[in-house]
């Protein structure tokens, strides 16, 4: 069963408030693994559906590479409305 996006903040939010250690913050925004996971996605899904070359999303996961100013404002978006933001995606 899909859950809502509601649904999927409320079990993020009780993650978070359980193991506070699992969530990590950088500047502007949650890490990247921490919201792909949330959102149930491989990086090859993740990057797939938001326009990001794998190789990009390994890199900020790994720590190599860190999202711009405009990316992370991009990644705020996805964590608010990640369906929306997918379909606009996909739709170009």
């Amino acid at each position: 069963m899909k859950m809502t996006l509601g649904e999927e903040i409320k079990m993020a939010l009780q993650q978070a408030v359980e193991k506070p250690e699992t969530v990590k913050v950088v500047s502007n925004g949650l890490e990247v693994k921490h919201l792909r996971k949330m959102l149930g996605m491989s990086q090859s899904q993740f990057a797939k559906t938001y326009g990001f070359s794998l190789s990009t999303v390994k890199k900020w996961e790994q720590g190599i590479n860190s999202p711009d100013k405009s990316v992370k404002s991009y990644l705020k978006c996805i964590i608010k409305e990640p369906k929306y933001i997918a379909n606009l995606v996909q739709s170009t």
